[in-house]
């Protein structure tokens, strides 16, 4: 018979200390296998406790695969599997992040939006509208490509800010380029080759390597990709409306050269990504390459990262004819990797015309800052040596500055003053110094007007005497 000694003064009920017991006999081996424990009847008896407090212990035992019950026999103690010690080399410690990101009075970096004008009010006003009224409906709902509510506003605002006709059955959303991309290589096959610019953003070219596809770079001309260094690629990925980093506007006859390539064969796509076409400064806007294209080759990419905020994580692209029938052919079992509830917001957030609100409110605050930074780098010590460049579109334009010093030590420079600037050559996969003009990248969307003087100061200190 089992004997136990209840803690009755403890706050942890009887049957837990009564399972507890049981569960470290048999893990001792002092319970061995098939043997026969005491009715619950019997043992409620014999310890002074309710049959109530017993059966909840054996319960939890069966529950756990301790014990066993038999019909009309009793309850009898499973054999019990001990994990095998593999003696180790060395200790084993916890893989913890090893990147410690180092942070500077003044970043100019380019992924990040003004967090000070984000419309937080009118956002959350739809989000609770969303949540009582619309999400109810559709908490059971799930769309592969994304909620049709969404994809039908996204398929109204390409057609009124960049001209393309873009049918919402052949949009699909996503959660940032990761997982597009992922879709891309499978439904373009890893057989092919992904050409993607250099300089360029060399996250794409990981994302394609890493996805088990082949990927290789091709360097830029004054125009855009050198269509002449493409060779045996059958993808290419280029941003022609504004190219990142070097601010390129791609002209018409260069991207017609680029359809006829796509044209020429059946296996030829090209990715178009828009990545910040929204932001033009001066002139009118600069057609999409989607909307030129009447062979159905160009796939179109896009996302609310820089016209609404990157922790959105709202990515999207717009798929040819035969690419969105191998999505419904072979992967419908997919499931959009963006929430619902987000997708619903967002959606209601353009047709209540708040999206179109906002961004003429930061084309406004972003032409008001980029005027400033200009302004204050025209008005430093070294402004006769600089070139401003690509500032008429997107958040960040190239500064090229003539001088001996290596563009490596001018960015190590501006660091010591705690001011973090870009060079092109950080977007080439490698990283070599390309130019005798060194050019240095300045992102501004998410600094502040009276950030530009004193960071500017910086760099005069910084620099004032390699320039």
């Amino acid at each position: 018979m089992l004997t136990m000694f209840f803690d009755r003064e403890s706050s942890i009920p009887l049957y837990e200390q009564l399972y507890t017991y049981i569960k470290t006999a048999i893990e001792k081996d002092e319970l061995v296998a098939n043997e026969k424990l005491p009715s619950k009847r019997k043992l409620a008896l014999h310890l002074k406790v309710s049959v109530i407090t017993i059966e909840t212990a054996y319960n939890q035992l069966m529950a756990e695969g301790y014990i066993l019950s038999k019909p009309k026999s009793g309850f009898f103690v499973l054999p019990f599997i001990r994990l095998t010690n593999i003696p180790l080399k060395h200790k084993l410690s916890l893989v913890t992040k090893n990147i410690q990101l180092k942070k500077y009075l003044f970043d100019f970096k380019t992924n990040q939006v003004d967090e000070l004008s984000f419309p937080y009010e009118k956002w959350a006003k739809i989000e609770k509208e969303v949540a009582l009224y619309t999400y109810p409906a559709n908490i059971n709902k799930t769309d592969y490509q994304g909620v049709a509510f969404l994809r039908q506003r996204i398929s109204e605002i390409l057609f009124e800010y960049r001209g393309i006709e873009a049918n919402p059955d052949s949009i699909v959303i996503g959660s940032g380029s990761e997982q597009l991309i992922s879709l891309l290589v499978l439904l373009l096959g890893r057989e092919n080759i992904f050409g993607v610019e250099e300089p360029g953003y060399m996250k794409n070219y990981r994302l394609y390597h890493d996805y088990g596809a082949k990927a290789k770079t091709v360097p830029l001309d004054d125009y855009g990709l050198d269509l002449q260094l493409v060779s045996d690629c059958n993808i290419i990925h280029v941003t022609p409306s504004h190219q990142f980093p070097l601010g390129i506007v791609t002209p018409i006859a260069r991207r017609m050269e680029l359809l006829n390539w796509a044209y020429k064969k059946e296996s030829r796509y090209i990715i178009e990504d828009d990545y910040d076409s929204e932001f033009r400064f001066s002139g009118n806007p600069i057609p999409a390459l989607k909307s030129l294209d009447i062979h159905d080759r160009v796939i179109y990419m896009n996302s609310f990262s820089k016209s609404i905020a990157p922790s959105l994580r709202v990515s999207f692209m717009v798929l040819p004819d035969r690419l969105i029938n191998l999505y419904h052919k072979h992967y419908s079992y997919f499931t959009c990797s963006v929430p619902v509830m987000t997708q619903l917001v967002l959606g209601a957030f353009i047709k209540q015309k708040e999206y179109e609100r906002h961004l003429n409110r930061m084309k406004n605050i972003y032409k008001t800052k980029r005027d400033s930074l200009v302004n204050c780098l025209k008005n430093t010590s070294f402004s006769d040596r600089i070139e401003i460049v690509g500032e008429e579109a997107g958040l960040h334009f190239l500064v090229k500055i003539t001088t001996k010093t290596k563009v490596s030590e001018l960015v190590s420079l501006a660091k010591s003053q705690s001011v973090r600037v870009y060079s092109v050559d950080e977007y080439r996969a490698n990283k070599t110094e390309k130019s005798d003009k060194k050019t240095i990248i300045f992102g501004y969307s998410h600094l502040q007007q009276n950030d530009f003087l004193e960071a500017t100061k910086r760099l005069e200190k910084a620099w004032e005497n390699n320039l």
